[in-house]
């Protein structure tokens, strides 16, 4: 009797493990874009951390954005509990090489359609942000 409710019980256990994964596989593409103070970048070298992931932390945080006037590396992402206006917002942490001199700031993300979209200030107050786009890949179960 016991070897039996034991075998049921494996048997069952296995079943509910190999149910499908919530959530959507993320890819990056297109071209990179990157604002520093007046200077806006559509020519920039993006070294991505991954090509695609389960979530923004897995294909953003160590990835690079360069250009001959400085380098953006993103440190780490954290999304808000709450959407604005249908758009998932947070914030990232990066760092910034620019002119010699180096400076970690935070920057207000949104996402919305496939753009993602970050934008802040440095020390200066001269206006920092990169924008890419996420396609939403293989989606499946419940959201």
């Amino acid at each position: 009797m016991l070897k039996s409710f034991v075998s049921v019980l494996f048997v069952c256990s296995l079943l509910f493990s190999s149910s499908k994964p919530t959530g959507c596989e993320l890819s990056q593409y297109g071209d990179v874009w990157l604002t520093v103070g007046s200077k806006e970048f559509s020519k920039v070298t993006y070294i991505p951390i991954a090509k695609s992931g389960r979530n923004f932390r897995s294909i953003l945080v160590g990835s690079i954005i360069s250009t001959d006037a400085g380098t953006l590396k993103i440190l780490d992402i954290k999304a808000d509990k709450k959407r604005i206006n249908h758009k998932r917002v947070g914030s990232v942490k990066v760092s910034l090489e620019h002119n010699g001199f180096v400076e970690v700031m935070d920057l207000r993300y949104s996402y919305y359609k496939g753009y993602f979209n970050a934008q802040g200030f440095d020390k200066d107050l001269k206006k920092v942000g990169f924008a890419l786009h996420i396609k939403a890949l293989l989606c499946s179960g419940k959201k």
